[in-house]
């Protein structure tokens, strides 16, 4: 099946509007400084649902979308040798999702090049939908992530996580929620031009228990969806999509 001449050009558009996600990272970071950026960077650029999680079903069942993420750094900005840099990292991911039986899906996700070397991303998750009420629209899926993020060749993060979810579909829209737990590693670079305290290049282990809820709005095969995610921070996420 073609993809939509419209929804083509949107992404287009929107591509061609997207500034280049930016952060300054702050240096000389001690071990409790790298030990809350990773909970900032590592968790807020964990895999997202961003989608009905009702499965796609089938080989033909297709989904592709862009999303557009908010990570909170004015904690970030405060570690080491602080920064200006606050507000919030807004960076962009393009996803292509897959039915691969009737009942699980596959999703793979990645920042577009023409975002720059600053800020990239990337990562899988495989969902699979379980059960489905036959007194209620109702039905839950459990997933499973993997990730990784770059920040300027300084923080690399890498993320795994599971999650059950509920779906509650009436008409054209569906409420999900649930949760489960993330575990995020990070790698903190050293030596010269690092961001380390000492010079060495550290590595920290973070795990965390993780909440999300949202909401997939349907507009025939196109569809938005919006999403809280929590952690020790909340991130908040959008995506314009197509399911076919």
């Amino acid at each position: 099946m073609k993809f939509s001449p419209f929804f083509i050009s949107l992404l287009i558009a929107v591509f061609a509007s997207c500034a280049q996600a930016a952060i300054v990272l702050p240096r000389d970071l001690s071990d409790a400084d790298q030990r809350r950026a990773l909970e900032i960077l590592g968790f807020g650029t964990a895999g997202k649902i961003l989608g009905n999680p009702y499965p796609l079903g089938g080989y033909s069942g297709i989904e592709v979308g862009l999303s557009s993420e908010y990570v909170p750094i004015d904690d970030l900005a405060s570690l080491g040798s602080t920064t200006q840099d606050k507000g919030e990292l807004n960076y962009y991911t393009l996803t292509f999702s897959k039915g691969l039986y009737y009942n699980v899906d596959t999703q793979v996700y990645f920042t577009p090049f023409v975002q720059g070397d600053n800020v990239s991303s990337y990562g899988g998750q495989i969902r699979w939908g379980f059960y489905e009420a036959s007194f209620f629209p109702i039905s839950f899926s459990a997933m499973i992530q993997g990730g990784g993020a770059n920040f300027s060749n300084l923080i690399n993060v890498t993320t795994i996580g599971a999650d059950l979810l509920a779906t509650v579909n009436i008409e054209n829209l569906a409420l999900y929620f649930g949760g489960g737990r993330v575990r995020a590693i990070g790698k903190f670079i050293g030596g010269p031009g690092g961001i380390t305290d000492n010079g060495e290049t550290t590595e920290q282990d973070s795990v965390e228990d993780h909440g999300v809820f949202g909401v997939n709005i349907r507009f025939n095969k196109f569809f938005v969806a919006f999403e809280i995610d929590r952690y020790s921070d909340s991130v908040y996420s959008g995506k314009l999509g197509m399911r076919f």
